[in-house]
């Protein structure tokens, strides 16, 4: 199990997929429209991916992995973060990818809206994207954040982990 990487292949494919399609999406947006709705498009897809995913055999990819470290959200939360856990998402790291996984569904959900025909010129459907997508960005901030300062301590690079994959630890 030490050989095994933390992050599998496909969640760092489908983590670094979303840093670029959200980015290209965010850039696109009502200057190449239709480059901005294939963005989304590929977002959607990897969103599923993603989705599959967690029904897989990898254990920080598991949904059963994601909803167990959520129960421990509140001692987690009550011991300020300071109790020992396996490798891979803190119970706050689980909530937060849960946070990022819904908010750029909707986000993908309210943009494929826009191009339905009666959604189109509608201004509070226009309204919800821009919603989904600022609270998105601000979630994404809060994500690299966290994962910036815990790459601080001698314990783990999360960024270097998430590129090159880790390792469990045994």
């Amino acid at each position: 199990m030490a050989d095994r990487p933390l992050w599998s292949l496909p969640q760092r494919l489908i983590h670094w997929g979303l840093v670029l399609g959200l980015s290209l999406a965010w850039w696109s947006a009502g200057v190449f429209d239709e480059l901005h709705a294939w963005t989304g498009h590929a977002v959607a897809a990897l969103i599923g991916a993603r989705i599959l995913l967690g029904f897989g055999h990898h254990p920080t990819a598991r949904w059963a992995t994601l909803r167990a470290r959520l129960r421990l959200l509140p001692s987690y939360l009550a011991a300020r973060g300071r109790q020992p856990m396996p490798p891979g998402h803190s119970p706050a790291g689980a909530l937060s990818v849960l946070l990022l996984l819904i908010l750029t569904l909707a986000t993908a959900i309210t943009g494929w809206m826009l191009t339905l025909e009666s959604f189109v010129g509608d201004e509070a459907a226009e309204a919800r994207h821009h919603l989904a997508f600022t609270l998105l960005q601000g979630w994404v901030a809060l994500h690299v954040l966290a994962g910036l300062a815990q790459s601080l301590s001698p314990r783990r690079n999360l960024l270097l982990d998430m590129i090159r994959g880790g390792r469990l630890d045994p």
